[in-house]
C-alpha cells in the first residue's frame, strides 16, 4: 500500500491571474477521495474519456503503485465551485547516473499500460483549462526537472501548448495502438476480415462443438462470487503461456496481480467489466479480460490453455468478445499498445500516441538527451542484431525482472 503524502503548504488556492478558474493542488489520498462524485460527473461530460482516467482506476493505481511518488492532483473550478478540469499528476523520481531527476507524469503511467491519457477538461473550454493547468506547472518549475506526459493522442492540445511555452520539447512516438471500428452487426464485421480468419473461426468452432457436443459454453463473468477464481485462472494461463516461451509476464508481480483483482471487482460493480470465458466440459480453457466504458471496449489481456491450443480457444473467445461488443452497441474495440500479430489479424486500423517530454532545468535537458540516445540505440539494435540475438536479450531482461521481483518479495 502506498504511503499518504502530506499536505504541501502550496497545495491550495494556486490562482492563475490570467484564468477565470480557481486551481488547487490536492496532495493526499484523503483529498483524492473527496473528489469521487465531482470527478465522476466530469468524466461523464467528456466524450471519449478512457477508463484509465476514472476516479476508480486512478485511486486503485495509487493505492498499489503510489509509494515513493507524490500526488500532484490539480483541480480547476469555476466561481460557483463546479469542477471543470482535472490534471491527474504525480511527481516521481528517477536517476541518471548520480543525478536525481524530478519528473511530472500522469498517474497510472507505466506498468499497467494505460492509453489515451490526458488532462480532463470540460468541452466548454478545453483549451482554456489546459492552459490554466500548464501555467501553474510552469510557475512551479523549480519543483520539477521534466514533464513526461505519456500515452497522449497526437492531436492533443497539450502538445501545442507545451511547444508554445518554449524550452526543450521532444515528441516521442510510442507503441502502435491497433483498434477495431465496430459496425452495426457481426456479419458486416466478418466480411471485413481476411478469408483465412473467417475460415479458421468456422473450422475451430465446428471442431470443438463436434468433439464436445453441448458442453461448449461462451459466457461473461457477472457473479462477484466467481470473479476471484476467474482472475486467478487468467493469471495462471498467462504465466503458463509466457513461461513456455521463456519470457516475462507482469503477472509474476504480486502487486500487479492484486491491482487487477481489485480493479476488476470495482469494474464489475460499476458494470464496466467484460471478462469473457470459454468453458469446455466444466473446464475454463480461455479468458478474455476487457472493460466496456463510454461506448468503447478496452481489450486488456487474453489467456488460454496450451493443452487446448489445437482448437484455437483464444481466437474463438476473441471473436465472441467482439461479437458481444457489437451487440452492446460499442463503437470501437481498443487493443492497447503493441502491433502483435494476433491483434492485427482482426484489424488494419492503427493509432499512434506520443510521449511529450518538456525540460524545466538543465537536469531535465540532459535526461531528455539521454533518453533520446537510448531510443536511437534500440532502433539500431533492431536493425543490426539478428532475430536470435534480440530474443536472447529479451529473455535475459525477462529473467532479470523475475529476480528483481523475488528479491522484493
Amino acid at each position: 500500500m502506498a504511503r499518504k503524502t502530506s499536505k504541501c503548504p502550496l497545495t491550495m488556492g494556486m490562482m492563475d491571474t490570467q484564468s477565470p478558474y480557481q486551481i488547487d493542488r490536492l496532495a493526499t489520498l484523503a483529498q483524492l477521495d473527496t473528489l469521487k462524485k465531482d470527478w465522476t460527473d466530469l468524466v461523464n461530460e467528456i466524450p471519449g474519456a478512457p477508463i484509465f482516467l476514472t476516479w476508480e482506476w486512478i485511486r486503485t493505481w495509487w493505492l498499489y503503485f503510489g509509494q515513493d511518488r507524490e500526488l500532484w492532483l490539480l483541480t480547476a473550478r469555476d466561481k460557483q465551485g463546479k469542477l471543470l478540469g482535472l490534471a491527474p499528476l504525480m511527481r516521481e523520481f528517477t536517476r541518471m547516473g548520480w543525478l536525481k531527476i524530478r519528473m511530472m507524469a500522469f498517474i497510472g503511467t507505466g506498468r499497467i499500460h494505460p492509453v489515451h491519457l490526458n488532462i480532463l477538461a470540460h468541452p466548454s473550454d478545453q483549451k482554456g483549462l489546459y492552459q490554466a493547468f500548464l501555467n501553474i506547472l510552469l510557475s512551479k518549475s523549480d519543483q520539477w526537472d521534466v514533464i513526461s506526459f505519456a500515452s497522449v493522442a497526437q492531436d492533443s492540445t497539450s502538445v501545442s501548448l507545451l511547444m508554445a511555452a518554449g524550452g526543450s520539447v521532444r515528441i516521442v512516438p510510442q507503441e502502435p495502438l491497433p483498434y477495431i471500428p465496430l459496425p452495426s452487426n457481426w456479419e458486416i464485421y466478418l466480411k471485413a476480415v481476411s478469408k483465412k480468419l473467417r475460415r479458421n473461426l468456422k473450422y475451430f468452432l465446428s471442431k470443438l462443438e463436434d468433439d464436445y457436443p453441448g458442453r461448449v459454453i461462451f459466457a461473461c463473468v457477472t457473479d462477484p462470487r466467481e470473479l476471484q477464481s476467474a482472475m486467478e485462472k487468467l493469471e495462471e494461463l498467462n504465466k503458463r503461456r509466457w513461461h513456455a516461451i521463456k519470457l516475462f509476464t507482469p503477472f509474476y508481480d504480486p502487486t500487479y496481480s492484486s491491482f487487477h483483482q481489485t480493479i476488476a471487482c470495482q469494474a464489475l460493480n460499476r458494470g464496466w467489466l467484460r471478462l469473457y470465458t470459454l468453458t469446455v466440459v466444466d473446464r475454463v480453457i480461455a479468458l478474455f479480460y476487457c472493460f466496456h466504458f463510454q461506448n468503447r471496449v478496452y481489450a486488456y489481456q487474453i489467456g488460454f490453455d496450451l493443452d487446448w491450443s489445437g482448437y484455437s480457444p483464444g481466437r474463438l473467445l476473441i471473436a465472441y468478445g467482439i461479437q458481444t461488443a457489437i451487440q452492446e452497441s460499442a463503437s470501437e474495440l481498443d487493443w492497447g499498445p503493441g502491433d502483435d500479430d494476433y491483434k492485427l489479424a482482426w484489424t488494419d486500423q492503427i493509432r499512434v500516441e506520443n510521449e511529450i517530454l518538456f525540460s524545466g532545468s538543465w537536469r531535465g535537458g540532459l535526461w531528455i538527451k539521454w533518453k533520446n540516445f537510448q531510443g536511437i540505440l534500440k532502433i539500431k539494435a533492431k536493425q543490426w542484431l539478428p532475430q536470435t540475438a534480440q530474443l536472447r536479450i529479451k529473455q535475459f531482461l525477462s529473467d532479470r525482472q523475475k529476480l528483481n521481483l523475488r528479491g522484493a518479495s
